[in-house]
């Protein structure tokens, strides 16, 4: 038998062989990587949106047995000013108030409406409706954020699991919906969507947020109807006559809470309470602390999403679409808006 060559001796991969084939494997994966979290994300946003369509037909199916609109929140008062103050009344959102209409009259039996949302205590002890976090309410790309929402003063230590879906309070302030407002604005009449002037296609009534990451912060705390936890309002400006229909103010351009804003330098949400400003800015989403006289005496807040690009939005006639960080921003202003008489769309101006 013939002694066998060098080359029939060697047995494996020598370390060269097996470093390139970990460097193919190595591209592969990241050739794929991209492909694959894009399907991931293209799943989330599709159940986002379904999410969205259910809380549309929600709204609707609750205007059909009410004859009238949920508002913002279920009670308020005005402050001295004059002002419409959110939490001059039980405190209670939108979505507490549709709750029966998405399936979930058991969760709604445990709310009662005619009881400050903080003092209610729940039968046999526990938590409380307002601190879960309903799957129909959350979108899968953003999670609602980190742990419910609780405070010593302004829930008196009440927890509020966080969502991901606010409603539209008013193309200016959240203190003035009564004045200027967006489709389920509260106001001093019952809202109806015959009040919806502009026509309900025209009208984008419910968005996307992002939950905060810090306890103090109420954003996304949807069981109660104040600025940035289940309410958002543009900051865009009444420029036409006092007590008219709302129209757009030019010095409120470069300034509005357009989509996914992160520069504080053109506006932030304006909270009860900014725990952790420094926190927030890193996350992409600034805040400051409500106060009632100076530089943050207004209540408003952006639509934010982790979708690249924009945010999801319902409207009016119960459609979903989506709404790029890129939109008109005076257009924006008057899709909002339900009675300024501009029957707008996205790609309008």
């Amino acid at each position: 038998m013939q002694p066998g060559t060098a080359c029939d001796r060697r047995r494996g991969f020598t370390l060269v062989e097996v470093i390139v084939v970990i460097a193919i494997v190595a591209m592969l994966v990241a050739l794929l990587l991209p492909a694959v979290q894009s399907a991931r994300e293209a799943s989330r946003r599709v159940q986002c949106g379904s999410n969205l369509k259910q809380i549309g037909l929600a709204v609707l199916g609750f205007h059909e047995a009410r004859r009238a609109l949920p508002t913002t929140v279920a009670s308020g008062s005005y402050d001295p000013w004059g002002d419409f103050d959110p939490r001059g009344g039980t405190s209670h959102s939108w979505l507490v108030q549709v709750l029966p209409f998405l399936e979930e009259q058991n969760r709604a039996d445990l709310f009662d409406l005619a009881r400050d949302l903080f003092a209610a205590k729940p039968a046999g002890g526990g938590s409380g409706p307002q601190a879960d976090r309903p799957a129909i309410l959350v979108c899968p790309s953003d999670g609602a954020g980190g742990p419910a929402f609780s405070d010593p003063d302004l829930t008196r230590g009440v927890s509020l699991g966080r969502g991901n879906y606010a409603a539209w309070a008013s193309p200016y302030h959240v203190e003035y919906q009564h004045l200027y407002p967006a489709v389920l604005a509260w106001r001093e009449q019952k809202p109806r969507l015959a009040d919806v002037t502009d026509g309900t296609h025209a009208a984008v009534m419910v968005t996307e947020i992002r939950g905060a990451e810090t306890v103090g912060d109420a954003r996304g705390a949807w069981a109660v109807g104040w600025n940035g936890a289940s309410v958002l309002a543009y900051d865009m400006h009444h420029g036409g006559r006092p007590g008219g229909p709302f129209a757009h103010s030019i010095i409120s351009l470069g300034h509005t809470q357009r989509p996914n804003i992160s520069d504080p330098s053109v506006n932030v949400d304006v909270l009860y309470d900014c725990p952790d400003a420094n926190s927030a800015k890193a996350a992409g989403m600034p805040c400051a602390t409500w106060t009632p006289w100076g530089e943050w005496r207004y209540l408003s807040s952006a639509p934010r999403s982790r979708h690249p690009g924009g945010v999801q939005s319902l409207w009016a006639d119960g459609r979903v679409t989506f709404l790029p960080d890129s939109v008109d921003e005076i257009v924006m202003g008057y899709l909002i808006a339900i009675d300024d008489g501009l029957r707008m769309d996205v790609a309008a101006r």
